[in-house]
């Protein structure tokens, strides 16, 4: 069993501690928090910046290891898709709307939570998908699959950017769905429409 440092140890604390107290806490008190002295937590992160980017990290490399997971045990990428949905979804809904809230007004470290990054992981998970999709035959063949991308991220981006203006949607869980939905039922061609029928009929 690999050994853990102490820099993983309090990157896992930390973001425990983030999920429940956000992050506008300074190091002092985030130290205090983690039962250690300011300054050994400056020797393993050197500004609060960077420990929030290590734990976000940390947050993306979890959710990566579990999609990747989802990814390799679904038939086809209609069904890949949608289950990797409600996998970031859950996971994202379980930072708890403090945190997310934070994220977003924390402007000194700008691109912790975007998912319109062309380089991002989940950008790139929904171009795999729809490639995947065009070669089973399952999407359409004209697809723009930088448009798509860009498209359904920057909604995603555009929900998950908390900052009290969505209030009026009382069930998260539910919206991220109907999105997915419409985002298939954009990009699929007659044989992934049953497909993708036949799934949600379940």
């Amino acid at each position: 069993m690999p050994r853990v440092s102490s820099k993983e140890k309090y990157t896992e604390q930390a973001f425990n501690f983030f999920k429940e107290k956000g992050l506008m806490l300074n190091m002092e008190h985030i130290a205090l928090c983690l039962g250690i002295t300011k300054k050994t937590l400056y020797n393993n992160f050197s500004s609060k910046q960077e420990l929030i980017g290590t734990v976000m990290g940390y947050f993306y490399a979890d959710l990566d290891k579990k999609i990747q997971i989802s990814f390799q045990k679904r038939e086809n990428a209609i069904q890949a898709f949608y289950e990797v949905a409600h996998i970031i979804n859950s996971e994202i809904t379980k930072l708890g709307q403090q945190l997310l809230k934070d994220i977003s007004l924390y402007h000194s470290s700008p691109s912790l939570f975007s998912f319109t990054d062309r380089m991002n992981f989940y950008s790139k998970l929904v171009k795999e998908n729809l490639s995947r999709g065009m070669e089973e035959g399952l999407y359409r063949k004209n697809l723009d699959v930088d448009y798509s991308t860009l498209f359904y991220t920057s909604a995603i981006d555009l929900f998950y950017r908390w900052d009290g203006s969505f209030k009026f949607i009382t069930d998260t869980s539910e919206y991220h769905k109907e999105l997915v939905k419409h985002h298939l039922y954009s990009v699929v061609n007659e044989n992934g429409l049953k497909v993708l029928e036949s799934y949600f009929a379940e």
